[in-house]
């Protein structure tokens, strides 16, 4: 193989061009909070250590091209996942189910509802930022309504939020974590599922119990009916809308492939924005690229509705690609493989692995804030710790999911986190509250020491 002609850095070598790419990675960070430009400034690095240690510009590029060949299956799914984002609203899928979920609220469920709805709004648009700044807003006006304290209201939207944005499709931290740990799309959501599932069923139970103590039969639910008035005289509201979820759901149960199942749904939902909204090929084919523009004449909808595009998620398949471009250049170097060399002298059995998996994602969160890094780079760096132990990678894609994009709801300076408080004006008192990000690394922890769900590679 070509990489045994590469001469191998000395562990202290290693080690010092690790720690110098993050450190210029986490100084761009905090500079200018850019992080597709941080990433290309640590592919940079990680090529002048690449000249140092002795590779040629052209191994350097093959080391990038490796690397970006990795991620391109995650970066066509994004750009799929574009359009049909903006093809559900145009057929009218998202105001469906928005409509018939806040039909369905009632006081006495009000939290677990406001839970649930977040999760929902959150797995269909793949945003829990646009579930918060839209549903958010709208179960948090309710909230008022019923007497219901705000810090546990946003907790409880926080957390429905970020389990659908966990496994979604749609999502482009999901997209990410699958792609940097060279996992399957949907078996990493499923994987996922094992973690969010029972933290997902105990918050629930949580918030109904804490619920009972907040009900108010006399409820202000002006924003709700306003809303609803809104859908129903800007769309048309169908049930035959929820076809292409549903049928991309079917397609996933049945295993085929995102790109394939992604794909129909799209070619579906664009056949019902023709029959149910009567959108036009030229309106298709414009919120395929550019995603919906919604103007309904509630600002608080056309926000929610306003999505999906090509063009809108071009910023992270930038990420992925230099991300991936940094890794392949350290991988091509023999960086990463002293340092996997080094891990596997402390790590005896796969429980151990998982457990630097979630400790040093939650470092890099630590030290950033932001959730994208901390899924990076020890992804690039543990996955083929995860190969040589026979352990599958969907487990480290979801021990990554569980420490960085959860991890980041709750940690004060977090990007999630400072997002929360700005949105929803409110300060750290929510934290406590958002029992799915607390709760999934514990039930993560259990699992690596009883080696339950840890599912071994082919």
């Amino acid at each position: 193989m070509e990489k045994s002609t590469i001469k191998k850095p000395d562990s202290k070598t290693a080690v010092i061009a690790l720690l110098t790419v993050i450190a210029v990675i986490l100084f761009s960070i905090r500079t200018a909070l850019v992080l597709e430009t941080a990433l290309v400034l640590g592919a940079m690095t990680a090529a002048l250590f690449g000249l140092y240690l002795g590779l040629s510009w052209k191994e350097i590029e093959s080391g990038m091209i490796n690397g970006i060949k990795n991620a391109l299956g995650a970066s066509l799914i994004l750009i799929i996942i574009g359009m049909v984002i903006g093809s559900w609203i145009l057929s009218g899928t998202i105001q469906t189910m928005v409509y018939y979920g806040l039909e369905l609220l009632s006081p006495g469920i009000f939290l677990p509802a406001a839970f649930l709805l977040a999760a929902v709004t959150s797995i269909l648009i793949g945003s829990s930022f646009g579930t918060i700044a839209t549903m958010g807003i709208v179960l948090l006006g309710v909230a008022e309504g019923l007497g219901v304290p705000k810090a546990i209201t946003v907790g409880a939207i926080v957390s429905g939020a970020m389990l659908g944005d966990k496994i979604s499709p749609m999502s482009d931290s999901t997209n990410l974590t699958a792609a940097m740990s060279s996992t399957d799309l949907f078996d990493h959501i499923k994987s996922m599922l094992y973690v969010s599932g029972p933290a997902a069923l105990i918050s629930l139970i949580l918030y109904a119990v804490i619920g009972t103590f907040y009900l108010d039969g006399s409820a202000n639910l002006a924003n709700i009916n306003q809303i609803l008035s809104s859908l129903s005289q800007n769309f048309n509201i169908s049930l035959w809308t929820l076809i292409p979820p549903a049928l991309m759901l079917l397609l996933s149960l049945f295993k085929v492939p995102a790109i394939a199942s992604l794909s129909l749904s799209f070619i579906t939902a664009s056949l019902f924005a023709v029959l149910t909204q009567g959108a036009s090929f030229a309106e298709i084919l414009n919120a395929a690229a550019n995603g919906y523009q919604a103007n309904t004449g509630l600002e608080l909808l056309d926000s929610l509705l306003t999505q999906g595009g090509i063009n809108n998620m071009m910023s992270t398949v930038a990420i992925i690609m230099a991300g991936t471009a940094m890794g392949g250049i350290l991988e091509k170097a023999r960086i990463l493989e002293v340092i996997l060399d080094s891990l596997l002298k402390v790590v005896k059995k796969p429980r151990d692995l998982i457990l630097i998996s979630l400790s040093s994602a939650y470092i890099m969160l630590l030290a950033t804030g932001e959730m994208f890094v901390s899924i990076v780079i020890p992804g690039r760096t543990l996955a083929p710790a995860y190969q040589e132990m026979k352990v599958d990678n969907s487990v480290l894609s979801r021990s990554l999911e569980t420490a960085s994009t959860l991890g980041c709801s709750i940690l004060p300076w977090g990007v999630v986190s400072v997002y929360i408080q700005n949105v929803m004006d409110i300060g750290f008192s929510y934290i406590p509250y958002t029992f799915l990000s607390f709760l999934a690394p514990v039930i993560a922890v259990i699992y690596a020491f009883s080696g339950s769900f840890t599912f071994k590679s082919e």
